[in-house]
């Protein structure tokens, strides 16, 4: 084998053993941090949740108040002629007051509706963070297949030496043209998916832009590798105290809550409300002849009881909040067995990408050393260009699909933080 060949094989060998190398003990963070933090400040979307959260703040004052006091006025014309003196007019101010205890329980199931809307605003949160995550990790992508097309051109580049050198000779110019037009067609078609790889990850990069708040055009920084996962990190069976912060339950929970009190408050809206007031009238002076006195102010307190004596109303209202208790009780139990039936197929998931990635890992290892005995062959005549690249092109697709199966891995691992709500998910 000429020197050619030799110096050709010891840079494909250091370069494949090099890019794998880094793969393993890549470092770098697994979300974009920096720009979370922006989609807090900016994203239109998340701060609309947030002021729907802060409105219903408003609500605990409002349920623990009561109801506003009725004033009446009456007024006469002509003046009613009264004993006291001739009477003008009537004013009186009633206060409802609902049966004790029912302010305190309206307040604390207001205080849990504000809970679950905050916890829905940590959904929306979560979710905004998962999407820019995706992004972020496509844009990670393009970057790396950028960078495997830039090296597999180079690759082919080199190949152009060894082509002259099988046919030093001057012989078989044919040939010789032949394999140079078949390089650069490889050669073109490469181009072609870079230019299409560049146009997606501008897409990608102003998708990304806009859920931050940021211009649309700014970079993205990405690493150059991402964190390793071990099997282990993945092969968990979460009990149901796992999902003790995922939003989505929390939300359910505290519903939950709040129909019990909601169901106590129930029966206290079946019991007599209690109003007190005063009522105001004036007497203006009579007339003596008719035995009238020289008027006068009388104030009278007044008592009023609300009588709950519709006792299929109060049955109903009852049954009502026992049933919508026992259905939000049952959307728990539903929402964990969901999180758990997600974090299963998560499990299985990333089982298969680590089982995919280890036969990849094989399998680069044959398709190496196949690809020196076909270049081997290639140099000494004996194979031809059109087998060379096909092994070639083995090589770019399982750097492509090992690429693939790096991201997956992270998608799976977002996945579960955001199941468990650990991590930059809270």
């Amino acid at each position: 084998m000429n020197k050619t060949v030799h110096q050709f094989i010891n840079f494909l060998v250091l370069w494949v053993i090099a890019l794998f190398m880094d793969s393993m003990n890549s470092h770098a963070q697994v979300y974009p941090e920096q720009y979370l933090q922006q989609a807090l400040e900016n994203n239109p979307g998340l701060q609309a949740q947030q002021k729907a959260w802060e409105a219903s703040q408003q609500q605990v004052d409002i349920s623990g108040a009561l109801p506003d006091p009725t004033l009446t006025a009456g007024f006469f014309t002509p003046p009613m002629e009264r004993l006291m003196g001739n009477q003008w007019f009537d004013v009186g101010l009633m206060q409802m007051f609902p049966w004790p205890g029912t302010l305190g329980k309206q307040k604390s199931a207001a205080e849990k509706m504000v809970e679950s809307q905050y916890h829905q605003y940590r959904y929306e949160r979560n979710r905004l963070f998962m999407e820019m995550t995706r992004l972020w990790l496509d844009i990670y992508r393009k970057e790396q297949e950028l960078k495997i097309i830039e090296r597999y051109k180079k690759i082919l580049e080199a190949r152009e030496d060894i082509i002259y050198t099988r046919y030093e000779a001057g012989q078989q110019r044919s040939g010789l043209t032949l394999d140079i037009y078949r390089l650069e067609i490889q050669l073109a078609a490469l181009d072609n998916r870079k230019d299409k790889i560049i146009e997606e990850q501008k897409a990608l990069v102003e998708s990304f832009n806009i859920l931050s708040g940021r211009k649309l055009a700014e970079p993205i920084e990405t690493p150059d590798t991402l964190t390793a996962f071990t099997p282990e990190d993945f092969d968990t069976h979460p009990d149901t105290d796992s999902f003790s912060s995922n939003p989505q339950l929390n939300r359910v929970q505290t519903a939950a809550e709040a129909a019990e009190i909601q169901q106590h408050i129930s029966r206290f809206k079946t019991r007599p409300m209690l109003g007190v007031g005063l009522q105001y009238s004036y007497f203006a002076p009579g007339e003596t002849a008719m035995g009238q006195m020289d008027g006068g102010h009388m104030i009278m307190p007044m008592v009023s009881v609300s009588l709950p004596i519709f006792s299929n109303k109060t049955q109903a209202t009852q049954e009502q909040s026992r049933l919508l208790a026992d259905a939000a009780h049952y959307r728990q139990s539903s929402r964990i067995d969901a999180l758990q039936t997600q974090w299963s197929h998560l499990r299985a998931k990333t089982i298969n990408l680590q089982r995919d990635n280890d036969f990849y890992q094989r399998q680069l290892g044959v398709t190496q050393k196949t690809w020196e005995l076909i270049l081997n062959a290639y140099a000494s005549g004996d194979e031809g260009f059109d087998e060379l690249l096909r092994i070639q092109d083995q090589l770019l697709d399982l750097e492509w699909r090992m690429l693939e199966n790096e991201i997956n891995h992270h998608l799976a691992r977002a996945e579960m933080d955001l199941l468990l709500a650990r991590n930059i998910f809270e």
